[in-house]
């Protein structure tokens, strides 16, 4: 059967795509950033340029020009500075760090106009904040400041993709196609950039395979697909599934060898994972939602056995 039959599976690729990119970050953290974003933003607005030529949607990329300036500050701040913050701090750290962005997004949200915050949003916020200090406090052994500007750059970026989220909520959907546009913009900037502050270093072969991957996935593949997934797939279920990517994406910095196991972590991927999911639904509507599908389950089971 066709992979468009199934948009739950393929928007849940898109999460396999982004937990990736911590290792891709950790294995091209010692080309200079700016290079590294010239590439990686480039292959994406080549691909993504492809798909709207020939499929002539251009003319779908409308919209006011303030959105496009939120856009390109969302996307480019977000990859700038997670790149940036691998190359200050462990990365497991900065990883789990930068996923503090939904719980800011639940804080921010409570601070807007007819919102409030309730006991659940300062609850998922105390168990994600937690879940940091005990990471980076490093068994109680005390703060190792070496790394503070690792954890300032990861924390800014989960406060700029958690603004963007916020900003693109409000203003509405733009079209998913306007993610290469504003890679295209971010490739050209990268480029002045690099050419104006960083020497250049020519990336190892393994390295270039891996900013092609990112410049193909992470930043291009990973959004059409979820923007698939989310349409036409089980909402809910993607939704939920979200908020295991912290475990999921420090998973696959242990098992490539690139972050130590240990308690601390541990328990630090499990208090923000579950801090985002508690902050966005109330306890009893995760029971219900994981009762609805285990009776659904159930259900297919009895009819089976019985024809």
């Amino acid at each position: 059967m066709p992979l468009k039959k199934y948009p739950t599976v393929i928007g849940y690729s898109a999460l396999i795509f982004w937990a990736l990119a911590a290792p891709f970050v950790v294995h091209i953290k010692s080309l200079p950033v700016f290079e590294s974003l010239t590439i990686v933003f480039g292959v994406s607005f080549i691909l993504s340029a492809s798909k709207l030529t020939y499929h002539r949607q251009w003319s779908h990329l409308q919209q006011p020009w303030f959105l496009w300036i939120v856009g390109f500050l969302g996307i480019y701040g977000n990859d700038l500075l997670y790149i940036a913050a691998f190359k200050h701090a462990p990365a497991a750290h900065a990883d789990l760090i930068n996923y503090l962005w939904p719980i800011m997004v639940i804080l921010l949200t409570g601070l807007l106009p007819n919102e409030k915050l309730s006991f659940r949003h300062l609850l998922a916020a105390s168990l994600g904040f937690f879940g940091i200090y005990i990471l980076i406090s490093q068994n109680n052994e005390g703060f190792d400041a070496q790394y503070l500007l690792g954890y300032t750059l990861a924390f800014l970026d989960a406060l700029v993709w958690s603004l963007y989220t916020l900003m693109a909520r409000h203003y509405g959907k733009s079209p998913v196609e306007t993610i290469g546009v504003y890679c295209g913009l971010g490739a050209l900037c990268s480029l002045f950039l690099h050419l104006h502050l960083e020497t250049a270093v020519m990336p190892q072969y393994g390295q270039w395979l891996i900013l092609l991957i990112m410049g193909a996935t992470t930043q291009c593949l990973a959004y059409f697909f979820w923007d698939f997934g989310v349409k036409c797939g089980d909402f809910k279920l993607l939704t939920i599934l979200s908020y295991g990517n912290p475990i999921l994406s420090i998973g696959f910095l242990i098992l490539f060898g690139l972050a130590k196991p240990s308690l601390e972590l541990l328990i630090a991927c499990v208090l923000v994972s579950l801090g985002g999911l508690v902050g966005m639904f109330p306890l009893t509507a995760i029971g219900q939602f994981f009762r609805t599908h285990s009776h659904s389950k159930a259900s297919v089971s009895s009819r089976l056995s019985r024809s």
